[in-house]
């Protein structure tokens, strides 16, 4: 059975990093999640994203739902999953770069 997370529409920043399948999950009104993207696009990492705010409510419900019930710390945007295995939720730089295999300056 395909998951409702699998039939979402996200847009592809393309980057020369692409060492993992990373998708962020975010709000388009979220300063936070605005930052993360831009981390994400200036360390020229590959990723997917969507805001979820700007889809269908049911099928946001069940992203969410799906979200929480395979990963366990989700709690506040933006949520980074890394290689369809690992959530991190909210965004802080040094997370975000151990979980990309980012080395920061």
């Amino acid at each position: 059975m395909e998951r409702e997370i699998d039939k979402v529409k996200y847009k592809t920043v393309e980057g020369k990093r692409q060492d993992h399948d990373v998708t962020v999950f975010s709000l388009s009104t979220c300063a936070f999640c605005r930052r993360a993207i831009e981390f994400l696009k200036n360390n020229d990492v590959q990723f997917k994203f969507v805001h979820l705010d700007l889809i269908d409510v049911d099928t946001k419900r069940s992203v969410k739902r799906e979200l929480s019930e395979r990963f366990d710390n989700i709690v506040v945007f933006p949520i980074l999953v890394v290689d369809d295995q690992k959530a991190y939720s909210g965004f802080t730089e040094s997370v975000w770069a151990r979980a990309v295999d980012l080395e920061l300056k």
